[in-house]
């Protein structure tokens, strides 16, 4: 019998997008259709997409659907059912819209279906049961190993970057287990991002020295950048932490950064307010919140007043204080230094890291019942309404639990702190970057406030305060007038 067919043709995996499986089923198809004496009218194809779930947008089906109820073809010839539908949802749909536009269905590997007749539609919803059962039951199977790789602390997929992959064999080469152990050369570069975060070196620096020694990266090729050098340095997998749906688990595999320093790194990166700064732009020294108004008690602002000057000014518009920056960073770093040369120096880094632990406790619970409750939405348990009260109400609470975890676990790198709490201290600081300077002056709980002028024109000491540590002082400054 003549007609008018479509074919359609689907994939549910191809990662390396050959379309081999979705040319042998449009060769059989087209074969089938022309057997028929059907005239093929189109091939649709929806290549390297699941049907399981329904919530992957199939461009050619949803195209073919629409072309069937406008009456463009009496046919429609697939490989198996299973390639037109997998989930309930847009199984019954599919069914409404043929019986509806009366386009029946041809299968290669099956018998055609009448979706004209109420026998017709309740075969194809009977084989379609079975299809998406074994989709389920499949799913079910593989989480279930998900679940258990969790809970054995081992891997899922490939070994990652800091460790590498060793396997156990039998005689014949069969392999009977495997492990992961430390990458000396991965696990180094690893351990460099730490240290050089904690030192106070931009994600920026770190990627210019990496890519300047040629360190391998993750993928074994291209270079560094910055969202993979904060993406190495937050993962918990750095401290033998495996997670998994929201869940942590002792993972198998070797720890390759301290414990606390990972603490403080995490609480570096995600301190709220931190920002990224465009390529090219420029940190000062009382960035994050170390400058303060006098007047307001605003954060201050770099700006420039169309002069060669640029200045640290309140940023209200008001006019409260402005002082230029180059006197107040050099004000600021002979006061500091001045300091760090006096015997008890390390002793203002001491921190009693019982509030650290206390807001990063605090702020690992706020996280765990954001996990709960994305949990409960996707098992229907809340709806998205109430989801979003719980988010907006628990979001504020961690933002404040994590600035708390910021300030206890503040800082340095081992090796800057025994370098900046010498006699050399200035010569020191003059070789650091700005983010390590802004690093030292975090660590040491330094705040700069600049008060309103008097006196006239020039810079005076006095117009600068500095607190620390509870300690406050002035130091003469011989500055320019």
């Amino acid at each position: 019998m003549a007609g008018r067919a479509a074919v359609y043709c689907r994939i549910s995996e191809d990662p390396r997008s050959t379309e081999k499986g979705i040319a042998r089923q449009r060769e059989d198809s087209i074969r089938l259709a022309e057997s028929r004496g059907w005239q093929v009218l189109r091939v649709f194809t929806d290549n390297d997409i699941s049907a399981l779930k329904g919530n992957k947008h199939r461009k050619d089906y949803e195209a073919m659907l629409e072309a069937a109820a406008r009456g463009e073809f009496d046919h429609i010839v697939a490989y198996g059912l299973s390639r037109l539908w997998r989930n309930r949802r847009e199984r019954a749909h599919a069914i409404d819209v043929l019986s509806k536009a009366r386009v029946g269905i041809a299968l290669v590997k099956g018998s055609d279906i009448d979706l004209t007749s109420a026998a017709g539609r309740m075969y194809a919803g009977v084989l379609g049961e079975f299809d998406t059962a074994e989709s389920e039951i499949k799913g079910e199977r593989i989480a279930r190993a998900a679940q258990q790789r969790a809970e054995e602390g081992r891997a899922n997929g490939h070994v990652a970057y800091g460790w590498q992959r060793v396997y156990h064999r039998d005689t014949a080469g069969n392999v009977l287990s495997w492990e992961d152990i430390e990458d000396p050369e991965a696990a180094r570069v690893v351990r460099g991002i730490v240290a050089d975060l904690l030192a106070g070196l931009s994600l920026k620096a770190i990627v210019k020295r990496l890519n300047e020694d040629g360190a391998p990266t993750p993928k074994g090729k291209g270079r560094w950048i910055s969202s993979t050098v904060r993406k190495l340095a937050l993962r918990r997998m750095n401290i033998a932490v495996r997670t998994h749906r929201g869940q942590e688990y002792p993972a198998a595999w070797p720890s390759i950064v301290d414990r606390n320093d990972h603490d403080r790194v995490t609480a570096l990166l995600t301190a709220p307010g931190r920002s990224t700064t465009k390529s090219g732009a420029r940190r000062h020294l009382l960035s994050f919140g170390i400058g303060r108004c006098g007047v307001c008690d605003s954060t201050l602002r770099v700006v420039s007043r169309g002069g060669p000057h640029v200045l640290y000014a309140c940023p209200t518009g008001r006019g409260c204080v402005g002082r230029r920056v180059e006197w107040v960073d050099e004000f600021v770093a002979q006061v500091v230094c001045k300091r760090l040369t006096q015997p008890d120096a390390r002793d203002l880094f001491a921190r009693d890291d019982t509030a650290g632990q206390e807001a990063r406790s605090r702020a690992d619970a706020i996280r765990s019942r954001l996990d709960s409750a994305a949990d409960a939405f996707a098992d229907g348990a809340i709806d998205a309404q109430q989801l979003s009260r719980i988010t907006a109400k628990l979001k504020p609470e961690l933002a404040a639990a994590e600035a708390d975890a910021t300030r206890a676990t503040a800082g340095l790198d081992g090796e800057l702190l025994s370098e900046i709490t010498t006699s050399d201290a200035r010569q020191v600081w003059d070789g650091l970057v700005v983010t390590q300077q802004i690093a030292v002056l975090s660590a040491l709980g330094i705040r700069v406030t600049i008060l309103p002028a008097r006196g006239g024109p020039g810079f005076k000491p006095e117009g600068v305060r500095i607190d620390w540590n509870e300690y406050d002082s002035v130091f003469e400054f011989k500055g320019p007038r």
